[in-house]
């Protein structure tokens, strides 16, 4: 093989780490100088949708695992895929930089920081990454801040990209369009949004609301607004999430969990104001009061009051919007900002650690003498 490899891993759920993922792979010009694969881990007790869009890359695997396995035999089937070529390994995955660092991979390990569950984690993996890089200023400095004799150096924050429209949007003139943009789980607080719906209809209020996503709480949501006006989508690509965007005037987001959303600066690029709760990391990055409003301790109240506001003032609104629209194509064009990647990825010779850290024992269950069967059968009988 005449290029050097990289391979991305990373869970196979729909989310914004898999949307992440696919914004870098498939719009870098500098992939090419690669040889590319993408291994997308199944675990198969996971619940949540899986990410179905093609990445544009020379292999796609899906690598199967389950909670009750050997996590020796696990890792073992893992290093064989990610191989004993040269390159990079670009990972959030824990289980990932563990095989990499117990089979001494050759090759550099980047490691994406999206927010603190991945700063945790990080902390608790010492130096078996190489390179961390986050989307967040806040993250990347937490990161450093654990240990700086390790990460000195080796911290890089680059903003990371989406599709970007060649012209504005037209908007509605008439009604206020609102959305929702996000896995429907709790911890994205969409069972908030009619909480907001009711504050604006007591101050009799009407937006046209819209919901995009898939998750758990679909039916529970489908429920809960079945007298209101509202639509629901599941959009298959990004191509059908921008669509919808294009129509809507303010992104709603009451999460309570974030890195830097992916959601939000697709908003952006469709020139949609954002309401979302005030949280350290990639939010305060982006949501200024140029384009966004922040909402201390997740408050109801200021939702609605930050759209009745954008109701009653259409030049703001107005302005906003295309503040919304330049900012993203000057900060968050994704070709750009893809490319930004893998320039990192390309200085993986110059980035590898000459040593490391010595890896973890395993727990009794998860030693090599024993088959995988034997392990999985007891953890299954536990």
């Amino acid at each position: 093989m005449d290029k050097p490899e990289i391979i991305f891993t990373f869970p196979i759920a729909l989310g914004g780490v898999s949307s992440f993922n696919f914004n870098i792979i498939n719009n870098s010009k500098l992939l090419k100088n690669f040889y590319s694969k993408v291994i997308l881990i199944k675990n198969i007790n996971e619940t949540r949708p899986s990410f179905t869009e093609k990445f544009n890359v020379d292999e796609q695997i899906v690598f199967e695992m389950s909670d009750f396995e050997n996590q020796y035999h696990m890792q073992k089937r893992l290093s064989n895929l990610l191989g004993n070529a040269v390159g990079a390994i670009v990972t959030d995955n824990g289980f990932t930089m563990e095989t990499a660092r117990r089979f001494n991979n050759p090759k550099t390990v980047f490691s994406l920081i999206h927010d603190y569950y991945y700063v945790n984690q990080q902390v608790k993996l010492n130096d078996w990454a190489d390179v961390v890089i986050a989307h967040s200023s806040f993250f990347g400095d937490a990161v450093f801040a654990s240990n700086p004799d390790i990460w000195d150096d080796r911290v890089f924050y680059i903003p990371y990209g989406v599709k970007q429209l060649n012209q504005f949007p037209e908007k509605s003139k008439d009604i206020l369009n609102v959305v929702f943009l996000g896995r429907l789980e709790n911890s994205k607080g969409v069972i908030k949004l009619f909480e907001i719906q009711k504050l604006l209809l007591e101050k009799k209020v009407k937006v046209n609301w819209t919901i995009i996503g898939k998750g758990s709480l679909k039916n529970e949501l489908v429920e809960q607004w079945k007298n209101e006006t509202i639509s629901f989508h599941e959009p298959d690509s990004t191509d059908d999430v921008y669509d919808l965007l294009k129509k809507q005037d303010v992104f709603v987001f009451p999460t309570t969990f974030e890195g830097t959303p992916v959601a939000i600066l697709e908003a952006l690029s469709c020139g949609v104001v954002t309401i979302v709760n005030d949280l350290p990391g990639g939010i305060r990055d982006i949501v200024t009061d140029k384009i966004g409003f922040r909402c201390s301790g997740n408050s109801i109240e200021a939702y609605a009051n930050f759209i009745i506001k954008l109701i009653s003032d259409k030049i703001l609104l107005n302005e906003m919007q295309q503040n919304c629209f330049a900012l993203a194509n000057s900060t968050y064009n994704v070709e750009n900002n893809a490319d930004k990647y893998v320039e990192l990825f390309l200085k993986f010779k110059t980035l590898l650690r000459k040593d490391k850290s010595p890896i973890r024992k395993l727990k009794k269950l998860d030693k090599p003498f024993f088959p995988n069967w034997v392990t999985t059968s007891v953890r299954k009988i536990k």
